[in-house]
């Protein structure tokens, strides 16, 4: 029997959701699903390595701590931005969720609007998953080896650059 292990591909179901009792990710009544090769970076670490070792059809509940997962709030992530930066038209109030154009990398996430201050916006770039524990409850569908073609677009990832294991 296969377990989640280094360049194993993983099938999953699962559900997040946080503290507050909010779906993330699945819902009660019906999972996500989730691929990914093991230990090629994929995923949060925190996540990954609580399923490691896992099998097939073996169900779990777990928390990810937010230290873990998208971190601590960090105030040094408040930055003031010009208002150059989002299209003329688009309209910019607080608490609004954005993801401003003319980046040389687009953030992963909306970011959220603090304040405007004429030709300044105030944003703030924490995820908006910082200070959340996050609360899965897993069941592994498949684990079985990575075909060569499924290594193949993971093997410019970090961990496999430093370690050479991806597809090697």
């Amino acid at each position: 029997m296969s377990i989640i292990a280094q360049d194993q591909y993983v099938e999953l179901e699962y559900r997040l959701r946080l503290d507050n009792g909010e779906w993330v990710r699945g819902s009660e009544q019906e999972p996500a699903t989730l691929t990914f090769v093991a230990g090629c970076g994929e995923l949060l670490p925190g996540l990954e390595r609580r399923l490691w070792g896992l099998q097939n059809e073996e169900a779990v509940e777990f928390v990810v701590p937010a230290g873990e997962a998208f971190g601590h709030y960090d105030p040094e992530n408040v930055q003031e931005w010009s208002r150059k930066a989002f299209p003329p038209e688009m309209e910019l109030k607080p608490g609004q969720l954005v993801l401003p154009a003319n980046l040389p990398i687009p953030p992963e996430y909306p970011l959220k609007v603090k304040e405007v201050q004429g030709g300044k916006v105030i944003l703030d770039l924490n995820h908006p998953f910082c200070d959340r524990d996050l609360h899965y409850a897993v069941r592994v569908v498949a684990v079985r080896p990575a075909t060569p073609e499924e290594l193949a677009p993971l093997k410019q990832c970090k961990s496999c650059r430093e370690e050479m294991t991806c597809g090697t």
